[in-house]
């Protein structure tokens, strides 16, 4: 998934910095045929178009063809920021005994504790105990 997501920002990245003309073609002041490319195209309508299209006569039926193209690209650059990697040294050296020799936390909790250093027990009552009393 990631890797998929990866290429298609990729892909993206490279359409935009290189750029991208649109070709359409007008006949008659109407447009008739548009056409994307990474440059410009040459688009007809079955008409003649004249050889400079500063000269058109309005009796001619084959000067009102044009192609107009407009070319789409991304005006700043893409420079790649890079940063210093400053490591801790003491940081690095626990993190490296924490994960990577694996202290387990939970047999911290089952640590048996000396017996002689726990209270005595408390004395018993025998007269409570077996209920039995001198009166």
């Amino acid at each position: 998934m990631k890797s998929s997501v990866s290429i298609l920002l990729a892909f993206l990245l490279l359409f935009s910095t290189v750029g991208m003309a649109k070709t359409t073609h007008w006949c008659m002041g109407h447009e008739m045929e548009s056409a994307i490319g990474f440059g410009e195209k040459h688009l007809d309508c079955g008409m003649e178009l004249p050889a400079d299209p500063n000269e058109s006569t309005p009796e001619d039926p084959s000067s009102c063809c044009e192609n107009k193209t407009q070319h789409l690209q991304v005006e700043d650059d893409f420079q790649v920021s890079q940063f210093d990697l400053q490591v801790n040294l003491s940081y690095t050296l626990s993190f490296v005994q924490v994960f990577v020799f694996g202290v387990d936390f939970l047999t911290l909790s089952q640590i048996d504790y000396p017996r002689e250093s726990s209270p005595p027990n408390p004395k018993r009552d025998f007269q409570l105990l077996y209920q039995t009393f001198l009166i």
